[in-house]
């Protein structure tokens, strides 16, 4: 990995693993709990996801072990494009919009060392729970311009506190930690959303 201290904004991947611990401890035990995710997650009993960062461009390539899948922001309309390998439907979400209403960012004391990189962390407090974030600012610096009204996960209220990017986010049973990353130019055609022959709008957002 490429470690240094950025004085621009990221330019290159993050690499994500994303865990979820048993939220059901009284009523399923953590073997029956590592199974049905292993069923879900492949063998391994984790998900990876990469990011790939530009300005105000970022795609995401997520390997569930069994399959595959993409997620792309388009700064032009706001939305959030979600598809599976070799499909020709994709799932949009409007990153204008989140049904968790944002409340507020406590800095927290609590300390972490994630890829030899020391981190702060604080709380993003909203309606529906509590989210912990690890960052340090001096590294995957990223300005908040270009992420403007992208209230969606509370992303533009993230970026406005910390000015960068998360190198490990808590949330209920769900961890995701970074597990490797590289600072590289990208190629502006890695953002391109394919064309859809259908494309479905997300109810619930």
């Amino acid at each position: 990995m490429t470690s240094t201290a950025f004085g621009q904004n990221f330019e290159g991947w993050i690499t994500y693993k994303i865990e979820m611990e048993n939220p059901y401890p009284g009523m399923m035990t953590d073997s029956i709990w590592q199974e049905s995710i292993k069923k879900q997650w492949g063998e391994r009993g984790y998900m990876v996801q990469k990011y790939f960062y530009k300005n105000g461009d970022y795609i995401s390539e997520i390997d569930l072990g069994k399959q595959n899948g993409f997620q792309a922001y388009n700064p032009k309309d706001g939305l959030l494009y979600s598809w599976q390998e070799d499909s020709d439907t994709a799932i949009t979400l409007n990153s204008k919009k989140y049904m968790d209403e944002f409340v507020e960012i406590v800095h927290s004391e609590k300390t972490d060392t994630i890829v030899n990189i020391v981190c702060k962390s604080i709380v993003v407090k909203s309606i529906m729970g509590e989210m912990t974030l690890w960052y340090n600012s001096s590294y995957f610096k990223m300005d908040p311009k270009y992420y403007s009204g992208h209230i969606y996960g509370h992303w533009e209220q993230i970026l406005e506190e910390i000015g960068c990017l998360p190198l490990k986010m808590e949330q209920a049973s769900l961890t995701q930690t970074i597990i490797d990353f590289k600072e590289e130019p990208i190629d502006d055609n890695k953002f391109t959303i394919p064309t859809f022959k259908e494309i479905i709008v997300d109810p619930i957002n």
